[in-house]
């Protein structure tokens, strides 16, 4: 980890600024699984002509998932960065529920989280995949074929 101005690591930053750190690292990270997933939903679908959801097609889908996995994984530290700059955010978020709510601290932390972390990553993922689809040219879901 790198020293900043302030003489702080990034792990020290993090440490310190506490529960927006997690949650904006959550976030981060959540946001870059997103894009790992529609580049090989992209990059898969482009090269086989397949949707990943095409029958016996999952598991090589995988196997280019797994590619973009490990990057993503080599660049955690860019990620750990990324939530730093975006802690702050969250931490306005949290007292912007609590202002308009009314609801305690920790309630405002669930709501953020679900809002941030659980229907913002289910977004980004389908709305993702939606776009990988389209620039491939090969639809997410395989038409049934009547007989």
């Amino acid at each position: 980890f790198q020293k900043e101005d302030d003489g702080l690591t990034t792990k020290e930053r993090l440490k310190k600024m506490g529960l927006s750190a997690l949650l904006s690292y959550g976030f981060v990270s959540n946001m870059s699984y997103a894009v790992t997933l529609s580049l090989s939903w992209y990059g898969f679908s482009k090269t086989t002509g397949l949707s990943p959801l095409a029958p016996g097609q999952w598991k090589p889908f995988l196997a280019v998932y797994a590619g973009f996995y490990v990057f993503n994984n080599i660049i955690r530290p860019l990620r750990l960065a990324a939530s730093v700059v975006v802690a702050k955010y969250f931490d306005n978020f949290v007292g912007f529920i609590q202002d308009k709510t009314k609801l305690g601290r920790k309630a405002s932390i669930g709501v953020v989280v679900f809002l941030a972390n659980v229907c913002g990553t289910f977004a980004a993922m389908g709305l993702g995949v939606t776009i990988a689809s389209a620039a491939a040219g090969v639809p997410i879901f395989v038409p049934k074929v009547l007989v």
